[in-house]
């Protein structure tokens, strides 16, 4: 175990685990051996007793059936029965035979070997005496069959329970064979178990204590380190690591942890020398083991170095800038108060334009209420010429149905023309019958006559209505044109009314809006008034700050000449 823990904790778990597979190795070949020898003697008792006993059974059948057939065969006298017994007797030999050369292969014993050929021996001496008793019975003269039947009584049947129980004899050799391998099988089976058993404890205890032995070896050093990374990780770097006797990787890690521990003692305290003359002021510090800042270290030192370079040029530029202050918060107080003095004179400035402003509001106020009532009145007189317009357009109307009525009339006139013209032709047709007619047509040409002269006072009438109706027609006509002149220039009248009332409206919105106008800039003028006099006060303020300002920088200055810069 000395000699494994010297080892690389690879080479430990190899070797552990190739003792414990070369021992289980040798337990699995010890137990496959045994297997494979109690399974031989097995399969040997199997077939050499076991199995034998079955061709040991088909053997006696076979040969008791060939008895019987030849006790059947000497007691028959039918030739064709007898034939065929004899047929039969033959088939079972045969089989018989060939039972006892598979028996034969089986004997592997000396005691089966004697029983085997005690067999043969009974068997040759019973068909011989069976071949004269054949020999014998075989005839159909009874006399024959009977004396073959008592040789068959008297010889056949002590030769057959002499082969019979030959055959017994070498089923109870085989089955004491078989009983004995069986029961030493067993005590082999059982001892093979306790083996195998006390093996697998033996590997199992081994096993452990290997693994224990090797587990130790490598968790044990471990564990410590592992304790010991924890306190590192939470700063200790002082302490001392643990001692690992093996010589493995733990105990490479050990030593490169040693040295770790020793290089971040040395980068910690140099940064700590850098931090703490920074503190105090002195940023010309340098590091005194900067070949150590290797690897992931030398970027701490570049952001130190970097951080080191960038508060010096501040601090230098805080000191230029502090001057720089200090000249321009000289230069903002004289600004300030010259903006103070600029500012109280625009004060009174604005205060005049705001007066003059109110001013100017409440004219423009009373301009858009004059205009405002300018337009109410054109809307009022827009409404009424509107109402004038359309009482014009329904005279117009009524014009129009006048003359439309006088048309009508004229046509009536025409038709009362056409009918007088007629009447005056019927009259004149009358006339013509009654002179005709002589004495007797005297009084219708009276009446003719009569109608002639009302048909000439009727056209005169229509001639007469005719021109009065013409002359309304005129009339009318020169109504309805004066009329419709009168609508159009009505017309053209609210038009204008309306154009008027338009233009106030529009003019009082204007109004309205500069009325607004001048309020928000009145309103502005207020609100300038007060950024102003916000302003005016602001300077006096800015005054005063610059002034502490300057006194601010100049302390500034102080502070910064305090550290100890770069060149």
């Amino acid at each position: 175990m000395k000699k494994i823990n010297e080892m690389s904790i690879g080479k430990r778990l190899k070797s552990a685990f190739n003792i414990v597979i070369v021992i289980l190795a040798v337990m699995n070949l010890v137990g496959l051996v045994v297997i494979f020898g109690i399974t031989n003697r097995y399969n040997f008792t199997l077939s050499n007793y076991a199995f034998p006993q079955g061709d040991i059974g088909k053997a006696m059948t076979a040969f008791a059936d060939t008895r019987s057939a030849t006790r059947a065969f000497i007691s028959y006298d039918d030739a064709n029965d007898m034939k065929k017994l004899l047929a039969v007797h033959d088939q079972k030999k045969e089989e018989l035979e060939g039972y006892m050369d598979a028996i034969e292969g089986t004997m592997v014993t000396e005691a089966g070997h004697q029983s085997y050929a005690a067999i043969e021996s009974a068997l040759d001496n019973y068909f011989a005496i069976e071949e004269k008793v054949i020999k014998t019975g075989n005839s159909t003269d009874r006399e024959q069959c009977k004396k073959a039947q008592e040789m068959a009584f008297d010889q056949l049947s002590p030769a057959y329970d002499k082969a019979y129980s030959e055959f017994s004899h070498l089923m109870d050799v085989n089955v004491e064979k078989g009983d004995m391998m069986h029961t030493i099988l067993s005590v082999v089976e059982v001892v093979a178990m306790v083996v195998i058993l006390v093996g697998i404890v033996v590997v199992v205890l081994l096993s452990a204590k290997i693994s224990k032995k090797v587990a130790d070896g490598i968790a044990v050093p471990l564990n410590d380190m592992a304790v010991r990374f924890k306190s590192f990780a939470e700063g200790d770097l002082t302490s001392e690591f643990p001692e690992v006797e093996s010589k493995d990787e733990i105990a490479q890690m050990r030593g490169e942890a040693y040295v770790m521990a020793e290089r971040l003692q040395q980068i910690i305290a140099d940064v700590e020398n850098i931090m703490s003359e920074m503190a105090e002021g002195n940023f010309a510090v340098n590091t005194e083991i900067e070949e150590k800042y290797t690897g992931d270290f030398n970027p701490l030192l570049m952001t130190i170095r970097k951080m080191n370079r960038a508060m010096s040029t501040t601090l230098k530029e805080v000191e230029e800038a502090a001057r720089q202050v200090e000249a321009g918060a000289n230069n903002m107080a004289e600004g300030a108060q010259a903006l103070a003095e600029g500012a109280m004179d625009q004060a009174a400035s604005v205060e005049e334009m705001q007066a003059t402003m109110t001013d100017l509001t409440s004219g423009v106020e009373k301009t858009a209420e004059h205009v405002n009532e300018s337009y109410q009145q054109a809307q009022k007189y827009s409404k009424e010429a509107q109402n004038s317009r359309m009482e014009m357009e329904v005279l117009v109307e009524a014009m129009k149905r006048i003359s439309e009525t006088s048309q009508d009339i004229g046509s009536i006139v025409s038709e009362i023309e056409n009918i007088a013209s007629q009447t005056n032709l019927l009259s004149l047709n009358a006339s013509i019958e009654a002179a005709r007619a002589g004495e007797a047509g005297r009084g219708f040409a009276v009446v003719a006559d009569q109608i002639r002269n009302l048909a000439e006072q009727s056209a005169k009438s229509a001639v007469d209505t005719r021109e009065l109706i013409e002359g309304s027609l005129r009339e009318v006509e020169e109504g309805n044109n004066a009329a419709q002149r009168a609508a159009t220039a009505m017309t053209e009248v609210v038009e204008g009314m309306n154009m008027i009332a338009d233009s106030s409206q529009q003019l009082s919105e204007i109004s309205a809006a500069q009325a607004d106008a001048m309020e928000q800039a009145e309103a502005g003028i207020d609100r300038i008034s007060e950024v102003v006099q916000s302003n005016s006060a602001t300077a006096e303020e800015s005054s005063a700050t610059s002034e502490e300002l300057s006194a601010q920088a100049t302390a500034m200055s102080e502070l910064v000449g305090r550290f100890k810069l770069r060149d």
